[in-house]
């Protein structure tokens, strides 16, 4: 199996579950925060990610630290997950997760990444233009990227919308290596 359909195997059995019990959204809620906890932490990412730690010590560790702290759906995923050693695919099946849940729900992911923040009424007006277009709901995301030279890019389900100054002289540099400009022409 393809470290690609690893994350996509969990993040449909733990969407499948939360399907069942009616909590897509609280399971996206809960498992984003227990991801956010376990790889903002080093000791704690290392923790679980060291080859120098009993597996089975992980998985109680793991199990105390989110009974009680979790509804049963997530406490129980997160265990299996330490379990079966993928723990360092949690990110990647958060993600599979959240495009699962956008999926029945009809909604898309949308993620612009910009040199600065664009600010709450640029990103509104951009959100409400993409929803239009698109016919759908929209989550929104946004980055900085300090390598962008002004622009953004926006990034929404499998289309890019390169709205970037790179992109815009990278397309001038085309038009003018498209023209052909006579041998002597500027003599």
């Amino acid at each position: 199996m393809s470290l690609n359909q690893i994350s996509k195997v969990y993040a449909t059995a733990l969407l499948e579950l939360a399907q069942e019990a009616n909590s897509l959204e609280s399971t996206e809620e809960e498992l984003s925060t227990l991801v956010d906890i376990f790889f903002s932490d080093d000791s704690i990412r290392h923790y679980f990610l060291s080859p120098l730690v009993d597996p089975s010590e992980k998985e109680r560790t793991a199990e105390k630290s989110v009974q009680g702290k979790a509804s049963d759906i997530v406490a129980n995923f997160i265990t299996l997950v330490v379990r079966k050693n993928r723990f360092l695919f949690l990110k990647d099946i958060l993600e599979d997760y959240r495009t699962g849940v956008d999926r029945l729900k009809n909604r898309s992911s949308l993620r612009i990444v910009s040199k600065d923040s664009l600010g709450k009424e640029a990103i509104d007006r951009i959100t409400k233009s993409i929803s239009s277009k698109f016919g759908r709901e929209v989550r929104v995301s946004e980055q900085t990227d300090p390598a962008l030279i002004g622009g953004f890019k926006l990034f929404i389900d499998d289309f890019l919308i390169d709205a970037s100054i790179r992109a815009k002289l990278a397309g001038i540099e085309e038009a003018l290596l498209q023209k052909k400009i006579p041998v002597g022409a500027f003599e």
